[in-house]
């Protein structure tokens, strides 16, 4: 059953100021629906079905479980482990491993987005009673920020502005170039013309104006990526919401490796990468010794190509399918960054036998085309070798 754009929500006047108090007069704008998912709790099964918010999953998760009964067992464990959470009112602990180890099958497009939104820190993973009212208030909320920015695009006329939007536009042309999603019609809305970039263009500029931390480049890497993500995002309930959404996941997400972008303290945002780059030497250094003296050998600093690496989570070296299912794991790891570190490592280690023995300036030429050849690397793959690395790293430590 699609949802009922026809009954609107009940007209009300708001401010910035005092929109968050006014967030939950919220109607429920959605018609009940009698079908029994095998939910544990009734009331919540009822709540949730006629909000089409996990009807549309639970159904996925089912059709894939008996298509693929037969396939890789993990997959299938994996999968049934998420379908109990959603049924039971919450992700827990439990399913970090499952989907570290395996990741989420590309072909449940509803199941990725509730995936990283609970886990990006956007909905609470213990009690997905919460999410409708978050996603709707937030909705609103950013409704708000496109009237105070009524002005954007067409009338900007402070300087600084001007400076922001040219910026952003000097990116995205290069960002997924490759991919033509980003060029074609965006069908947020009816009646539009803007294509895919264009709406990043307007979260980017939004965040900008919102955050203590502006847009720098970079920015435009991790907002491509879970903007593709939710906007193939097939559960109904949330296509109304995709724009709303990728800005608070987007700003979650840089909030919490805010330090990579602190421009307004340079200082500060250098340390940070210093830190991360001085970690990754002594992962090297403890664990591949011998690419570690060979890069002392022949004076390689790291600190280039590793510095992209941390500042935009590999989402430029993979291809975006694969990015996707990095990030999957990526996502169910606490500190992020220092997962970042010994994903670093584990390529490194992975591709020795292309380092060791070469030319400076073929070692350059490796690491500028890596992307290439990287995709050809099983992600699972890499993602064993860099936790092989860290409990090996843990236990030199203790020593």
């Amino acid at each position: 059953m699609e949802i009922n754009e026809n009954k609107k929500i009940e007209e009300k006047t708001y401010t910035i100021e005092n929109s968050k108090n006014t967030f939950y007069i919220l109607e429920n704008e959605e018609e009940e629906i009698e079908e029994n998912y095998g939910f544990q709790d009734l009331s919540f099964k009822e709540f949730y079905m006629k909000n089409h918010l996990f009807s549309h999953v639970i159904t996925h998760l089912n059709t894939f479980l008996s298509k693929n009964k037969n396939s890789n067992e993990k997959i299938v464990i994996n999968i049934q482990k998420i379908s109990e959470f959603i049924k039971n009112n919450k992700f827990t602990d439990e399913i970090l491993e499952n989907i570290l180890l395996n990741g989420i099958p590309n072909n449940l497009h509803c199941l990725r987005p509730l995936i990283w939104k609970s886990f990006i820190g956007y909905l609470p993973p213990n009690d997905l009673s919460k999410w409708i009212n978050i996603v709707k208030n937030n909705y609103t909320y950013y409704k708000l920020l496109k009237k105070k920015y009524s002005y954007y695009p067409n009338n900007i006329e402070s300087p600084e502005d001007k400076k922001l939007l040219s910026q952003i536009e000097k990116d995205l042309p290069r960002t997924r170039s490759t991919v033509p999603f980003f060029r074609n019609q965006a069908n947020l809305k009816k009646d539009s013309h803007e294509i895919n970039y264009d709406i990043i263009k307007r979260i980017l500029f939004f965040f900008a104006k919102e955050h203590s931390i502006s847009y720098i480049q970079g920015m435009n890497e991790l907002i491509a990526i879970i903007y593709y993500i939710f906007y193939n995002d097939d559960n109904p309930f949330f296509q109304k919401y995709v724009e709303s959404d990728t800005y608070y996941c987007f700003s979650a997400l840089v909030g919490e490796i805010e330090p990579v972008f602190h421009l307004s303290d340079t200082s500060f945002s250098q340390l940070f990468i210093t830190q991360q780059i001085k970690l990754i030497n002594d992962i090297l250094e403890k664990c591949e010794p011998e690419v570690y003296n060979f890069f002392k050998e022949i004076d390689l600093s790291i600190d280039n190509f590793v510095m992209k690496w941390v500042m935009v989570l590999f989402a430029q070296e993979f291809k975006i399918d694969i990015a996707v299912n990095f990030w999957d794991r990526m996502f169910t790891q606490k500190n992020k960054m220092k997962f970042i570190c010994f994903i670093s490592v584990a390529i490194l280690k992975k591709n020795k036998e292309k380092i060791m023995g070469k030319e400076l300036e073929d070692i350059a030429v490796w690491l500028k085309e890596m992307g290439n050849s990287i995709n050809k690397i099983d992600i699972n793959e890499i993602i064993q070798i860099a936790f092989e690395m860290k409990k090996e790293y843990n236990q030199k430590n203790l020593k």
